[in-house]
């Protein structure tokens, strides 16, 4: 019979190979469709596809409200107990379809104040289905129950249903209007066979818990929702605000690389979601620390050769008429990657894991409001550009590392 230690490590390697199989798809499936988009599309139709998806991201943002974070971690510290794990579900789903409904308000409200939204009304409207597809799938449950192979199944059909349909049916220009479609489509798909595990394979039960649970469940996650808008300060805001200052065409050459760059920090993604849960329930140091020890040089290898082949990637990527805009933004990005790899291991899978996710929470905040300010400084000095932005993230990613690095020594947690 084996130990509960044999047993923790025998589910975290279960998990960890469900979570390498999601993200090694989540990075070869861009692959695979932005160079078609990209080449059919052209660079103006593409930035605009890529400045409604990342407005939709921002209202996915919001009806997370951090869930992925708070929920998790209390479904980990709490799963012995079902009852307890299916008042916080019921409650943490009835909080995202409001928020989902105001996030909709929000949404048709832009559409019908400002021009440059009202212009393709339907087009940011027809994405509003990764939003409820998203709300359908709670991620923070599998993810505090240890049930990673769920989340790779919602993520295979999502984006699967959305692969096929892109080769198929976008065959010119014109076609740009479907892409968020086939977007919404397999988020919604996906969503639905999720709630039928949850409520048939998982047995869990539909009931309307008390108001004083509901509350208690949207202020955990208050937090850890500030910390995820900071987060978007210097991620998706990016390309929202080169999409408002300097077009579709400026937007198309950024977003090419950053999703390039965005590929490269998903490889991370299967380490960081297996060790948040194993972190917060053991505080294993010692296993920490190997991990740091092992993949910090393995990236700095990493890196080297993705940036003396970057003319090459970028060419195979997107073309010819792509190395003037993307190329240069891409190896900037790439440069923060020396940091940006350390300080998301340090983050919630150690700070916050180890009981400072206020401090964690925090930090993120602090970066952002630096990240804002750059922004508005850039903006006011007639600086905006895709190779600005880009050196602002990386300065930002650098600060973020910094502040990170000294919560551990102030806390001691390596010791």
């Amino acid at each position: 019979m084996l130990s509960i230690s044999e047993l923790m490590k025998k589910s975290m390697t279960q998990n960890f190979v469900s979570l390498v199989l999601l993200q090694g798809m989540n990075f070869l499936l861009p692959l695979l469709t932005l160079p078609y988009l990209y080449r059919v599309l052209g660079t103006e139709r593409y930035g605009l596809v890529s400045f409604a998806y990342t407005l939709a991201q921002y209202l996915v943002m919001l009806t997370d409200f951090g869930f992925n974070l708070s929920a998790t971690k209390y479904i980990s510290m709490h799963r012995d107990n079902m009852e307890v794990v299916n008042q916080y579900l019921n409650s943490a789903f009835i909080c995202r379809f409001l928020l989902a409904g105001l996030s909709f308000l929000i949404l048709f409200s832009l559409t019908v104040l400002f021009d440059r939204f009202e212009r393709d009304a339907w087009f940011y409207i027809s994405y509003f289905g990764i939003v409820i597809g998203n709300v359908m799938f709670p991620m923070w449950y599998f993810q505090g129950m240890e049930k990673m192979k769920y989340i790779t199944i919602f993520n295979v059909i999502a984006k699967t249903v959305s692969l096929v349909s892109f080769f198929i049916f976008i065959r010119r220009a014109t076609d740009y209007v479907l892409v968020p479609l086939f977007y919404s489509a397999g988020f919604i798909l996906a969503g639905f066979i999720s709630i039928y595990i949850i409520y048939v394979k998982e047995k869990m039960r539909w009931f309307i818990p008390a108001l004083k649970q509901i509350r208690f469940v949207f202020s955990d996650s208050l937090t850890y929702f500030m910390s995820r808008i900071s987060v978007s300060m210097f991620t998706h805001i990016n390309t929202f605000v080169i999409g408002l200052v300097c077009g579709n065409t400026a937007v198309g050459y950024y977003a090419a690389a950053e999703k390039l760059y965005q590929a490269y920090n998903l490889l991370l993604a299967p380490f960081s979601g297996v060790l948040f849960p194993y972190m917060a329930k053991t505080r294993d140091v010692p296993f920490f620390k190997r991990v740091l020890k092992y993949i910090t040089p393995a990236n700095v290898i990493l890196l080297i050769a993705t940036l003396l082949c970057s003319s090459w990637i970028i060419y195979i990527m997107y073309g010819e008429s792509s190395q003037t805009g993307s190329l240069w933004v891409f190896r900037i990005l790439m440069c923060g990657c020396v940091l940006t790899i350390p300080s998301m291991l340090l983050g919630y899978p150690f700070l916050a894991a180890m009981g400072h996710a206020r401090y964690t929470n925090w930090t993120l905040v602090l970066v952002s409001i630096f990240h804002l300010t750059g922004l508005t400084v850039l903006y006011f000095l007639g600086f905006i550009s895709i190779y600005s932005i880009a050196g602002l993230v990386v300065l930002s990613e650098s600060l973020l590392f910094i502040i990170r690095v000294r919560g551990v020594k102030k806390y001691k947690l390596l010791s």
